[in-house]
């Protein structure tokens, strides 16, 4: 394959890698992966991973990929994701390794990729997440648990009625939220606030929701009549996140700007970022720093003022 054709190269989303003669050892390395308990979301990452180098060198086989083979792979993704997606091949290989199917890893010859400098997100503003909550409850509730717990679109799709337990503890004294099987597998526990224990009582008396049903909900064939027997599909999901944001007036950003907009606000309040990390299901809290750990103008200038207070000239 020529040098203009690995550069220009734009992986199919198919399983055509399956027929390269690296697709046997990839189809190998997902079940071993499957079988530790990989999440289908990981799975399928990885995989989209490793069919684009697959693809791209369709006659060699897992030992014939060169160092140089492999920079390339690495330079197709974007400067943003290369350090995430070359992971997958590092663990490929490392794989391939102790299953003796190469001596050495190409991935070795790789550089240390830096992380992406961090983002200035785009936040929602205390005024714009108080328009969306205060829409009637039946989409008034649901902005505000993804304001006041900060869950994935994932978390939301999946989340339903008994999924919300309302007995009080002195850890949650308004409840707690479970979040199931969200990345990578895992459940988690989050504590209900006020305003979200209420907005889902009232949500239950005034839809009837039974324990099994979903709390996002669709209106099959566009009229009038609720649906949640099932979870909402993404493109269903997408449309109610425009319809609510165009109701309100408020700017359009994409739903997980409001987990960014919780955790900042969090961090704002002082809150841990230890405690943070459980909250978020980050599995490491080098993940939560880098990703919610960011400062702006407003946090330099609160931490300035403490330093004033504590020690005046």
């Amino acid at each position: 394959m020529s040098v203009a054709a690995v550069i220009g190269f734009d992986p199919l989303r198919d399983k055509s890698y399956q027929s390269t003669r690296l697709g046997r050892d990839v189809a190998d390395f997902l079940a071993w992966l499957e079988l530790g308990g990989a999440s289908p979301r990981t799975l399928d990452q990885y995989e989209r991973d490793l069919a684009r180098g697959a693809l791209m060198f369709p006659s060699k086989a897992v030992d014939e990929i060169t160092d140089g083979d492999m920079a390339h792979i690495a330079r197709t993704f974007k400067p943003r994701e290369r350090r995430v997606r070359v992971a997958a091949w590092r663990s490929f290989y490392k794989w391939a390794r102790s299953t003796r199917r190469v001596i050495e890893k190409p991935t070795d010859a790789l550089p240390t990729i830096k992380r992406a400098p961090k983002r200035v997100y785009d936040l929602f503003s205390e005024a714009d997440s108080a328009l969306l909550t205060g829409l009637p409850v039946r989409d008034g509730a649901l902005h505000e648990i993804m304001f006041g717990a900060g869950p994935r679109k994932g978390d939301c799709v999946n989340f339903r009625y008994r999924d919300f337990r309302p007995e009080a503890s002195p850890d949650a004294p308004y409840g707690l939220l479970i979040f199931r099987e969200g990345k990578g597998g895992k459940d988690r526990q989050v504590p209900a606030t006020e305003a979200i224990a209420r907005k889902i009582s009232e949500l239950a008396i005034l839809d009837g929701l039974q324990p099994n049903d979903f709390l996002w909900y669709t209106r099959p064939g566009g009229g009038t009549r609720i649906d949640r027997s099932r979870p909402i599909g993404d493109g269903s999901f997408d449309r109610w996140w425009e319809r609510t944001l165009s109701e309100t007036g408020v700017r359009y950003r994409n739903p997980h700007t409001t987990r960014h907009t919780f955790a900042t606000r969090f961090l704002r309040g002082r809150g841990r970022l230890e405690t943070l990390q459980l909250i978020l299901g980050h599995e490491s809290i080098q993940t939560t720093s880098d990703l919610y750990g960011h400062l702006d103008m407003r946090d330099v200038a609160y931490d300035m003022g403490l330093v004033h207070e504590i020690h005046p000239d």
